[in-house]
């Protein structure tokens, strides 16, 4: 019979009780033994209310005074690098709350300072969620056929008062009123993940953001605009400020196949076509699943040794997205500009000045001889390379 595992965890905010309970879930396994925030009294709450013995406002006294297995961060993104270089120093394996680190060459640093001295894999709970774990095994199966298109929103009111005043995603997450990169880094970063997991890896095309709640920092809405190795489009859209709609609706999902199609529409899964079936969840209980289902997944994986489904390197790929989506201000502003340009010669579709900017592709005009020719350069991992020659505008005939 495998030991159990002694688990110690770094963060009591809201969260932290979708952890406990998944690892209350887990059973005989495995047994948090500590609890550590710098809020004492957050942790005291947490501790007693999951009989948790011990509990420590600072990392070096927790590390010092326990014999740990492993890790759950589910501290601040700010804190994540922190807690997994002192982890992994004392060989600690680490479950690691998304994101790894605010930005994705943090990450990538992370990953080779901490490669070989310790186990880590990365809580990105979204692809976990029983619709999608189905929807998945539909794919695998064969039952869609290729995928031709693909598109997944998530539109909710949650940055909204309600009709009381409040605003619901605040008063869950206080944070997100203060946090810069909001709606992809922090939101649709698993709405991102969850097109990976079941279209393959993906490729930015193009990403519209802008701030409409004055008083939040970063923004609160976006679209992504991406593609698959086929050159299927597939889409990711998502505001917290649609009035008018419920403050956690579920997400809605399509997918178009060669064979049938899917959606995923008020908490039921559809299969359409030949063979048509349908399956409803419960919505509570499929968000607290994905919670059950990562856990038991990396207690399983410390158990026998196995691959993490989310391990770092392929985490990566979803931060990658994420970044080529936030393109900093600068960048989009003048990519922007020299959309502008291009329109005002028709040179390039309209849509593309409203708010747009491309995050993978990198346009510049060569030599006056050359007749205006746009280079389209590869972006990483895209290995094609495509030359547009545009006619003259008349001034210069």
């Amino acid at each position: 019979m495998a030991k159990t595992l002694n688990i110690a965890l770094a963060g009591a905010g809201m969260i932290s009780w979708h952890h406990l309970v998944a690892w209350r879930n887990v059973g005989a396994r495995a047994r948090v033994i500590a609890v550590c925030d710098p809020d004492t009294a957050r942790a005291a709450s947490r501790a007693e209310e999951f009989s948790i013995p011990r509990t420590y406002g600072d990392a070096d006294t927790m590390f010092g005074a326990e014999t740990i297995d492993a890790i759950d961060v589910a501290s601040p993104r700010a804190t994540h690098a922190n807690w997994v270089d002192a982890a992994a120093a004392r060989a600690i394996d680490v479950l690691c709350q998304k994101p790894m680190t605010p930005t994705f060459a943090e990450s990538e640093a992370l990953v080779a300072r901490v490669q070989g001295k310790c186990r880590l894999m990365v809580h990105e709970n979204w692809r976990f969620r029983p619709w999608y774990r189905d929807l998945k095994r539909w794919i695998d199966a064969g039952e869609l056929g290729d995928v031709l298109l693909a598109r997944v929103s998530m539109i909710t009111a949650g940055l909204l008062p309600d009709a009381n005043g409040h605003r619901p995603s605040l008063e869950r997450q206080p944070f997100m009123q203060h946090e810069e990169r909001l709606m992809i880094a922090e939101v649709l970063i698993h709405h991102l993940d969850v097109m990976r997991f079941l279209c393959g890896e993906l490729r930015v095309v193009a990403a519209c953001a802008a701030h409409t709640v004055p008083d939040v920092r970063g923004e609160t809405l976006a679209a992504i605009f991406l593609e698959t190795a086929s050159g299927a489009p597939i889409e990711v859209t998502g505001t917290m400020a649609a009035p008018g709609y419920p403050p956690r609706p579920p997400d809605r999902l399509e997918i178009i196949g060669s064979k049938a199609s899917a959606t995923f529409e008020r908490s039921e899964l559809c299969l359409l076509g030949p063979t048509p079936r349908s399956q409803r969840y419960d919505g509570e209980r499929g968000y607290q699943a994905s919670f059950d289902g990562v856990i038991a997944h990396f207690a399983d994986c410390l158990e026998t040794g196995a691959r993490f489904e989310t391990g770092p390197d392929d985490n990566l790929e979803t931060l990658r997205l994420v970044e080529h989506a936030s393109t900093p201000r600068k960048v989009q502003r003048s990519i922007r500009s020299l959309h502008r340009r291009m329109i005002s010669t028709s040179l390039f579709p309209r849509w593309i000045h409203r708010r747009c900017w491309s995050t993978s592709t990198s346009w510049k005009r060569t030599s006056r001889g050359s007749s205006r020719r746009a280079v389209r350069t590869a972006s990483d991992g895209d290995r094609t390379r495509r030359r547009t020659r545009h006619p003259r505008s008349p001034k210069n005939k």
